[in-house]
């Protein structure tokens, strides 16, 4: 049960609520580049995490909260307080 907990927090936290933040910036008028860059950045960033999960796949899923620290970079990717930090 707590692997579905995970994976539900992964899902809305890593690619939901960033995907629903890329959708709106992009749906402005006139977005600001320098959200859009921060955009890509965090994209790009997931992919070669993920990328490089799926390779060291049998190497990390051991280490303990290997989990819970995935998903605090990926809040921390997106959360208001460090967007600038990136």
């Amino acid at each position: 049960m707590f692997s579905r907990l995970q994976t539900l927090l992964w899902l809305v936290f890593g690619y939901t609520y960033p995907a629903y933040e890329c959708f709106k910036t992009l749906e402005k008028n006139k977005p600001e580049m320098e959200q859009l860059l921060f955009w890509c950045q965090y994209w790009i960033i997931v992919a070669m995490l993920t990328i490089f999960e799926r390779i060291e796949d049998t190497f990390i899923l051991w280490l303990p909260l290997y989990s819970e620290a995935k998903l605090a970079i990926f809040i921390y990717l997106w959360h208001p307080k460090t967007k600038a930090r990136i």
